[in-house]
């Protein structure tokens, strides 16, 4: 239960934070304010919303679930969450995504699909799920 509540939690703070890198990246590459205004304003919540919202979902509630089976075996949950983050960020991003959206020349599915970026997203909601499992079960640890 724990572990998908973690993975609950962990998907919108994934979400913001590709915003935000995304919306800095924008501001880096066209070095404009307006332009970077633009696309945090209109394409890029479509992007995040449309495109990345259920994947994130679903990296993170496996992670979660994955996370807090394996944390009665191993005492460290936000370790396994970055393995198991990076495993199922792969698994969804690379592999799963290009055959639901088609990925075409630059654009958003293929840049996502990029096995270093699938990866290193991965490895960030990992790194938040199992920080709010090891909360969680701190938390419950304490009320006993």
């Amino acid at each position: 239960m724990f572990g998908f509540v973690a993975g609950l939690l962990s998907a919108p703070l994934g979400l913001v934070t590709a915003y935000l890198v995304g919306v800095l990246m924008t501001a880096y590459k066209t070095r404009e304010f307006f332009p970077t205004l633009l696309a945090a304003g209109t394409v890029l919540p479509l992007m995040v919303l449309f495109v990345l919202a259920l994947p994130t979902l679903l990296i993170c509630i496996l992670s979660g679930l994955t996370i807090a089976l394996s944390s009665t075996f191993i005492d460290r949950p936000v370790l396994i969450g970055g393995t198991i983050g990076v495993m199922f960020g792969e698994i969804v991003l690379t592999a799963l995504l290009p055959l639901v959206i088609v990925p075409h020349a630059n654009d958003f599915t293929s840049i996502i699909s990029n096995p270093v970026l699938s990866g290193s997203y991965g490895l960030m909601l990992g790194l938040l799920t199992g920080t709010f499992l090891k909360l969680f079960t701190k938390w419950n640890t304490r009320s006993r």
